[in-house]
C-alpha cells in the first residue's frame, strides 16, 4: 500500500441536528393541548352553572319588583317560592323531607325555611317586611348557586 495514504486523515464530524426547530413545534403542540383543555374546562363549567346563574338573575329581577312595590309583599312570596321550585327542579316541594341532593348543612335549614315561608305566604296577619323578603330571596339565590341543574 502507499504509505501517504495509510497515515491517519482529518476526520470531518457530520453537522449536528437542527434541535431547536423541533423542540419548538413541541412546544406549540404542547401550548395547543393545553389551550383545548382550558376551553373544554370553560365549556364544562359554563354548561354547570349558566342555568344557575339564569336562575338567579331571574330571582334577583323578582326581588327587585318587590321591593319597588311592583308586585305585591305576599304574591312576591309565592313567586319566590315558585323560582326555588323551578330553579331547583322540583316537583314538588315537602317541608319535611329536603332534596336529596343537598348537602347535610343545607337539609338541616331547609324545614325551618319552608316553615317560614309558608307561614308569610298563607297567614294574612302576618307582617311581611321587604327585609324578610330579602332575606328569603337571598336563602334562595345560595340553594340555586349551589344546585341549580
Amino acid at each position: 500500500m502507499n504509505e501517504q495514504s495509510s497515515g491517519l486523515m482529518d476526520i470531518i464530524e457530520p453537522a449536528a441536528p437542527d434541535v431547536v426547530a423541533s423542540s419548538q413545534w413541541q412546544g406549540m403542540a404542547a401550548a395547543l393541548v393545553l389551550m383545548a383543555f382550558l376551553v373544554i374546562s370553560l365549556l364544562l363549567l359554563w354548561k354547570k352553572k349558566w342555568p344557575a346563574y339564569r336562575a338567579v338573575k331571574k330571582l334577583r329581577k323578582l326581588q327587585q319588583q318587590i321591593v319597588t312595590g311592583t308586585v305585591s309583599l305576599q304574591d312576591g312570596v309565592i313567586l319566590l317560592n315558585q323560582e326555588l321550585r323551578q330553579g331547583l327542579r322540583l316537583a314538588q316541594q315537602l317541608p319535611k323531607e329536603a332534596p336529596q341532593f343537598f348537602k347535610q348543612q343545607d337539609k338541616l335549614q331547609w324545614y325551618p325555611f319552608l316553615q317560614q315561608l309558608d307561614t308569610l305566604r298563607y297567614e294574612a296577619e302576618a307582617a311581611l317586611t321587604v327585609a324578610q323578603v330579602n332575606a328569603i330571596a337571598d336563602q334562595i339565590a345560595i340553594w340555586l348557586r349551589r344546585y341549580c341543574r
